[in-house]
């Protein structure tokens, strides 16, 4: 027995099964219906069949216009790519069609429809044969009932980032074979409302197929708004025969009920029943199950009887009796569900608009806070450029000062140089005029005592008057000169006493004795006339020091200041004339201008030694992107990988052209290159492969710029003066989108950088757009002011660097407040082309005409 049972029992578990779907929908108001939706897909030929059956919900709990369509719109997304190619398999049949949900929802939200997020319920289920593989996001449930126990199979399925992000809705596939008798309820948590895990299982037990069903439908929309779910029940699939017996004993069961005949029939004898047939134990059991429970087709409405009397007595005005009850308690709880209804409807109207008054008055406070925090920044931005101008004016004074302070100490040196040389000519002055007067005394006595001499010669010669009378005119006149050149060279200081030359002998010898004496008298005369002349204009001290006392105080006070202003004033005056000639240009540019790192010394959180490393020697270099798998740098003719091995060139296939632009991007790990022949070709670091890429691009596209984001391509293209957005589609890229939104002139701009909004340099300044629209953007000044070359950033970046070749520097800026973090100077970077920046290692690669460096960030 136990070996013959073993192969029945393994042909049973693999025998095939049948499902059966009942999907169970309450929609109580009609507002809220395009906010959920429950799918029931079967395959459509035969063809599909191997994909089996697709069951779920959709349901949005954010009932604004923008998420009406979602759930309608997710629903055709997902019928669509899973039957869209029936030879593949079901597990990747499944998998497309969850990540095509995942790239629609995130293409919702790149359109600025967020709103959704956190609040998207749903339940996706695939009945394959005997097999089902099912995934859920948000707070579905799926319940398996098996064995008369109740199991939640859907948990730890759903995503567990911390914050909802459209490309992680679906995360997780679960999959299992299911056995005959199981049942399956896909539904969401608002079940547990009315009904916890415990009731469900009771009535799982209590309930078979059909009835459980109906039990469901009727408290469900009795008691909830809003609500989808989902039973599926698998069943043997029988043969012809036993399917015939089975219907022909359920239409006895269903004829046999409350209302047939036999409740009017008179009670039988149990003798007589007891001589039934072996089959009508089973009718009866089935009668008993109808009386004991039946289903008002009216209202779907599931009632359990009384036991029916032993005896079978019941009278015909009892039986009226309780159908007149029955209609009272029905239209008595038709009322009190409909009254319950509309109160909690109309409370949960008043509760939505309660909410939204309190999310505007949310959203007013955070508008006026982040305006008061704009102001502020405002503020702090205009208090810093003050400060830095109040500092400029400092130092300029400063400067200012120092230089008046050194010419002042020119001033007083020349002054005191002056005051040394004036004081020294004084005193030569003074030696001077006491030699003077010393001589002039000593020529007076002199003098003096030639007059006297002269005197007692004259006496002598009026004595002897035969003295005079010999001497001719001749002799008179020559010593009437003698006289006078003694006086003369008394006067000079040269000696009293010379030889007469001949010629003056012999005019003395010539001249007469009374024309000398005459001569003698005229000299005396005129001796004596010089003498007084002399004492007239020699200064007598002694007078004055006697004049200068006889005088009162007043009388000295003014004739001390009229010394000093006669004395000081040219001073003064010589001082002035004598003042030192301003600097002239040639002079100033005598002093040697400051090196740059010198100038770069002052500036904020400034790096003037990083580290830097040749990366790759040569010039070819036009582009580094950092890769998940190592740094790319690229060149016009291909791709050089640097990594942890020798760098490694992948030239470009043959017809591609030269490489104008490059991205990359990081969701796929592809390395995008646009050509000068408006070709794009996707290359991947892992593989080292490139691939053609279909893309309608616009008409000057090889000279605008690119940047990736998600599963996006972004063209600068600045003819248009329009940001063109591309999503990425099989075997290339789908048709383009105008993303710009604001009005913007673009043919100016030089650089283009890209996270969840898009940065690009025009005109020496940065601009910043999210969602197409220009956002304000405050970066904080630099003492020397930054030169905007080329600026880098990705989503996970907190900074955004900028390369400022002029200055040879990088710049660091916060993305939340536009400070400077950092600034790393090298006098390498001032020829610098590019820039990339690998965070996780800390270092930044610049591409130069002669060398690919990389520059250490730490």
């Amino acid at each position: 027995m136990a070996k013959g049972k073993k192969p029945a029992d393994k042909k049973d578990m693999l025998k095939e099964l049948t499902n059966t779907i009942s999907p169970i929908l309450v929609v109580n108001n009609s507002s809220l219906k395009p906010y959920v939706e429950l799918f029931e897909y079967s395959p459509e030929n035969i063809y599909q069949q191997p994909l089996g059956s697709l069951v779920g919900f959709f349901e949005v709990r954010e009932y604004s216009e923008d998420s009406a369509y979602i759930v309608n719109f997710l629903t055709s997304v997902l019928k669509k790519e899973y039957y869209v190619n029936p030879k593949r398999p079901v597990n990747e049949s499944l998998d497309s069609a969850l990540h095509k949900v995942n790239m629609a929802l995130s293409e919702l939200a790149k359109q600025g429809n967020v709103e959704w997020l956190g609040n998207l319920h749903a339940a996706i289920c695939v009945l394959e044969k005997n097999n089902a593989h099912f995934s859920v996001a948000g707070s579905a449930k799926l319940f398996l009932y098996r064995n008369r126990m109740l199991s939640d199979i859907a948990g730890g399925l759903t995503s567990d980032s911390p914050e909802p992000h459209p490309l992680k809705t679906f995360v997780n596939v679960s999959s299992g074979r299911l056995e005959k008798g199981d049942r399956i309820l896909i539904t969401s948590e608002d079940i547990f409302q009315i009904l916890s895990i415990t009731d469900l299982r009771k009535n799982f037990q209590r309930f078979e197929s059909d009835k459980f069903v109906q039990f469901l439908k009727t408290a469900l929309s009795n008691q909830l708004e809003m609500i989808a779910s989902v039973v599926v029940e698998m069943k043997e699939t029988k043969s012809v025969k036993e399917t015939k017996i089975t219907t022909s004993k359920k239409k006895s069961a269903v004829a046999v009920n409350v209302f047939s005949e036999k409740a009017f029939a008179k009670a039988q004898p149990a003798a007589k029943s007891a001589q039934t047939e072996p089959g009508d134990d089973e009718i009866a059991a089935a009668d008993q199950e109808s009386e004991a429970e039946y289903t008002d087709e009216k209202t779907g409405h599931i009632y359990v009887q009384g036991e029916t009397n032993e005896a079978g007595e019941s009278g015909q005005a009892n039986i009226y009796w309780d159908i007149t009850k029955e209609k009272i308690a029905q239209v008595w709880y038709s009322s009190k569900n409909e009254m319950r209804r509309r109160f909690s409807l109309w409370r949960k109207q008043l509760a939505k608009k309660r909410e939204i008054i309190r999310t505007e008055k949310e959203k007013q406070k955070q508008l006026a806070a982040e305006e008061k925090k704009r102001e502020q920044e405002l503020r702090a931005q205009e208090l810093k450029v003050q400060g830095l101008q109040a500092l400029e004016d400092m130092e300029r004074e400063q400067q200012i000062s120092l230089e008046k302070e050194h010419r002042l100490k020119i001033e007083e040196e020349r002054q005191q140089e002056e005051e040394r040389q004036n004081q020294q000519r004084l005193a030569e002055q003074a030696q001077l005029r006491q030699k003077r007067e010393a001589e002039i005394a000593a020529s007076r006595q002199q003098m003096q005592a030639v007059m006297a001499q002269q005197k007692t010669a004259a006496a002598e010669q009026q004595d002897d008057p035969t003295t005079t009378r010999g001497l001719s005119f001749q002799e008179k006149l020559a010593l009437a000169r003698k006289q006078y050149a003694d006086v003369i060279n008394l006067r000079q200081g040269a000696p009293t006493e010379q030889m007469p030359t001949p010629m003056e002998t012999d005019k003395e010898e010539s001249f007469p004795a009374d024309q000398k004496t005459a001569l003698e008298m005229a000299a005396a005369s005129a001796r004596r006339l010089m003498q007084k002349t002399m004492e007239s204009l020699m200064p007598h001290f002694s007078k004055m020091r006697g004049l200068y006392a006889a005088f009162t105080s007043k009388q000295k006070t003014y004739a001390f200041a009229a010394l000093v202003l006669v004395f000081v004033a040219p001073l003064f005056i010589v001082h002035w004339m004598n003042r030192p000639k301003p600097q002239t240009i040639a002079q100033l540019a005598t002093v040697a201008p400051p090196t740059p790192s010198e100038i770069m010394a002052g500036e904020k959180n400034i790096r003037l030694a990083p580290q830097q490393q040749t990366v790759l020697p040569g010039s070819g270099v036009e582009i580094t992107l950092a890769t998940g798998s190592g740094t790319a740098a690229i060149k016009k003719t291909g791709i050089v990988m640097l990594g942890g091995g020798e760098p490694k060139e992948y030239p470009l296939p043959a017809d591609s052209g030269a490489v104008v632009r490059a991205a990359f991007m990081q969701d796929l790990a592809l390395v995008f290159l646009l050509t000068d022949q408006k070709k794009v070709l996707s290359f991947s670091p892992v593989t080292m492969k490139y691939a053609a890429n279909d893309i309608s691009l616009p008409a000057a596209s090889s000279a605008d710029l690119i940047g990736t984001y998600l599963t996006y391509l972004y063209v600068l293209d600045g003819k248009s003066n329009q940001i063109y957005r591309y999503p990425r589609a099989t075997g290339g890229f789908g048709a383009q989108t105008n993303w710009l939104k604001d009005t913007a002139t673009l043919a100016q701009v030089s650089d283009m950088t890209i996270d969840d909004s898009i940065y690009i340099i025009q005109n020496n300044q940065v601009l910043k757009f999210f969602k197409g629209k220009a956002q304000p953007l405050t970066l904080e000044v630099s003492r020397t002011p930054v030169h905007f070359d080329k600026i880098f950033t990705t989503v996970d970046s907190g900074s955004l660097y900028v390369l400022d070749a002029k200055n040879s520097r990088i710049v660091q800026y916060g993305k939340t407040d536009g400070a400077i973090t950092a600034q790393y100077f090298d006098k390498t970077l001032e020829s610098g082309t590019s820039l990339s920046v690998d965070e996780p290692n800390r270092a930044a690669y610049v591409s130069t005409p002669s060398a690919l460096i990389s520059i250490s960030l730490q």
